[in-house]
């Protein structure tokens, strides 16, 4: 990373505000602190530990129960607590104001050592240590990297992608495959490193080049007295490298065909300006210099790929940083010299590698990596592009601050061992990140029931008189997450109902309302379980193949009841219907799937293949989703498969 200057307190921002609420939120319990300094940006991260509130079902049994007042299903809020992490990007300008307010707001005082990595690391060291009272442990900068690479691809879904500038979605996210090894790492620093990474604790550099990131800069500062990273890349966005580069048609005409190549290929880059009377302008020059810094590191990446026998290389580093425009003209490298046959990766979280790496060297006694970790939406920034065409508002705050945080979940993830093929699957059946019709509806819908979740979550905690509070200001969150969404639709990857009803969850979480429909639940399941033992006699007194209709038909009947589903929970509430839904559950076989509910089989696993027979059941309560599909509002979808060579003799009768 090229060299950031003297630390001189007097060239530091002061300016700026920073409230413990958005930016470094939960300090009164943070603990392990990490940093990695780059020339021009800074990453923290530390740990801590966040109370929430749960909701806990607590099932009677129904078989001693004889009043008809006594409960048989209770859903009470409970306080628990968890594990945090947080990732904050900012500035080097602003390090000094930001280890002030770390100073000022940190109540743990039995952290001791702040583990640090990067070229900044040493330059700042006498700062951190006299801000913070903290003793400085440097960690070495590629172990880092690759240790926060192996993180965040096990444990972020859809956290590397493909980008393609001229398609409908530039980015394409790539499913999670269980196994992440082995894959070649390319960090554009000020020079290149290339690393092969065969497992968690095993990597080499097998090469590298001078040629990187600093070259762009420093070259690019020469040749058009522009001093700033990021506008050289701006220059570069406006700029025609034809009108610098000599192109294989200047020289042949046209195209080179015996040899496979086009007329607009590069044959020289800057081969113009040796021959040609005029002045280049900027933009033409930066975008040049662009094209050769990125022809040079593809064309080293595919050599190194195809001699250790590699299809995946992840790209990240200074140079990187989500530039659309350096991201396309790596991909059209790494395209051209494979011929298709290795793909251009680039990671949602890649300015965080190293200081997650620094961090998870620091925190090993806690053994993180035994658990699984999930994105907090309500606490993240996401993905922001840097386009000059992306939305205003997003520009501006990317060039601040930036947030990433994950949350230990309460149990280790495992991929379901009934899939066909785990590495192959996609969970949801429409990434709305692609289909813009289907995002625009489905944004319009959680935008337009907002005003009832809030009404739900306020009424699911009667006794909190500052519960009306707190849910205006889950409104404000999660209406900012939609408008981002609706400008930045792959901010936290592939875009999809299932997401947008995880965010919404997340930025409830993150005002204390686990459940809006606790209240609704408890009333309606309570009522159900009283009929239950009834039910399941009348079950018993049917032949095998009528109770097989008999449930399907009860399970689909239950599923009716959605207060989610407008065109259900409108007639309810006109009506004031006290009707409740009657769910029955069936003791299926190990090797049976039965998946229904609230849209599972249909948001979620409706493409889904597995080893063993599975049953999909769900009622269709949208018009705009029962006509994409080419049915009519409250349509029943019915899908049982059996696998591949796997006849069931069950088959011909549950089969419609």
């Amino acid at each position: 990373m090229a060299e950031c200057g003297r630390v001189d307190s007097h060239t530091m921002d002061k300016s700026i505000t920073l409230p413990p609420d958005e930016i470094f939120r939960n300090l009164e319990n943070a603990k392990r602190f990490a940093i990695d300094i780059g020339g021009s940006l800074t990453k923290l991260a530390y740990y801590s530990t966040v109370k929430h509130k749960v909701a806990k079902v607590r099932s009677f049994d129904h078989s001693t129960k004889e009043a008809a007042s006594d409960k048989l299903y209770e859903i009470s809020v409970q306080e628990e607590v968890t594990a945090r992490l947080h990732f904050i990007k900012f500035e080097n300008a602003y390090i000094e104001t930001c280890l002030d307010f770390i100073k000022d707001h940190l109540v743990n005082t039995e952290t001791k050592v702040i583990k640090a990595t990067g070229g900044g690391a040493h330059k700042f060291k006498v700062l951190i240590e006299r801000k913070l009272g903290l003793k400085v442990d440097k960690e070495d900068e590629m172990s880092c990297l690759i240790k926060g690479c192996n993180f965040v691809l096990k444990n972020i879904p859809h956290e590397a992608f493909v980008y393609a500038k001229h398609a409908d979605s530039e980015f394409r996210f790539q499913t999670t495959d269980p196994d992440i090894f082995p894959y070649l790492l390319v960090n554009i620093g000020s020079g290149v490193s290339i690393a092969k990474v065969e497992s968690e604790d095993k990597f080499e550099r097998i090469g590298g080049s001078s040629i990187g990131g600093g070259t762009f800069w420093g070259l690019g500062a020469l040749l058009t007295k522009t001093k700033r990273f990021d506008e050289l890349l701006q220059l570069a966005s406006k700029g025609q490298h034809s009108s610098v580069d000599m192109l294989v048609k200047d020289i042949y005409g046209g195209s080179y065909g015996y040899l496979g190549l086009t007329g607009d290929l590069i044959a020289s880059s800057f081969g113009k300006s040796a021959t040609a009377d005029k002045e280049f302008s900027k933009e033409d020059m930066a975008k040049s210099l662009l094209h050769m810094i990125s022809n040079d590191i593809g064309q080293l990446a595919c050599l190194y790929a195809r001699l250790h026998n590699l299809s995946r290389v992840y790209f990240g580093g200074f140079f990187i940083r989500g530039h659309p425009l350096t991201m396309h003209t790596i991909t059209y490298s790494i395209n051209f010299f494979t011929k298709g046959e290795v793909q251009a990766l680039f990671l949602r979280h890649e300015g965080y590698l190293g200081a997650i790496g620094a961090f998870l060297k620091g925190a090993e006694e806690d053994n993180p990596n035994q658990y699984s970790w999930g994105e907090n939406y309500a606490g993240s920034s996401g993905l922001m592009s840097v386009s000059p065409d992306m939305y205003p508002m997003q520009r501006a705050r990317s060039g601040t601050f930036d947030m990433l945080e994950m949350d230990r979940l309460d149990r280790q993830l495992v991929n379901l061992p009934l899939l066909q093929e785990p590495s192959s699957y996609i969970p949801d059946t429409v990434d709305l990140t692609e289909d813009a019709p289907a995002r625009e509806y489905w944004l319009f819908c959680f935008e337009d029931a907002l005003d009832g979740v809030v009404k739900r979550a306020v009424a699911s905690q009667p006794d909190m008189p500052e519960a009306a509070v707190r849910a205006e200001k889950f409104r404000q969150k999660y209406r900012h997450k939609l408008q981002t969404l609706r400008y930045q639709p792959f901010a936290y990857g592939s875009l999809t109902v299932r997401s947008l009803l995880d965010t919404r969850e997340h930025c409830l979480n993150e005002f204390n309302f686990p459940d809006p429909y606790s209240k609704i639940k408890e009333r309606e399941n309570d009522v159900a379980l009283k009929y239950y033992q009834k039910v399941v006699k009348s079950l018993e007194e049917l032949s095998w193949e009528d109770r097989q209709f008999a449930l399907v038909r009860g399970v689909l009947a239950g599923n009716v009841f959605d207060w989610g589903a407008k065109a259900v929970s409108d007639p309810l509430l006109t009506a004031e219907s006290d009707t409740s839904q009657k769910r029955l559950a069936t003791k299926v076989q190990p090797n049976f799937m039965f998946s229904v509910g609230m849209g599972r089989a249909i948001h979620t696993n409706y493409f889904a293949t597995l080893s063993c027979e599975s049953l999909k059941l769900a009622v269709i309560k949208n018009s705009w989703l029962a006509d994409r599909l080419g049915g009519k509002l409250f349509s029943v979808v019915f899908k049982y498969e059996v696998p591949a060579g796997k006849p069931s003799q069950e088959a011909a009768v549950l089969t419609p």
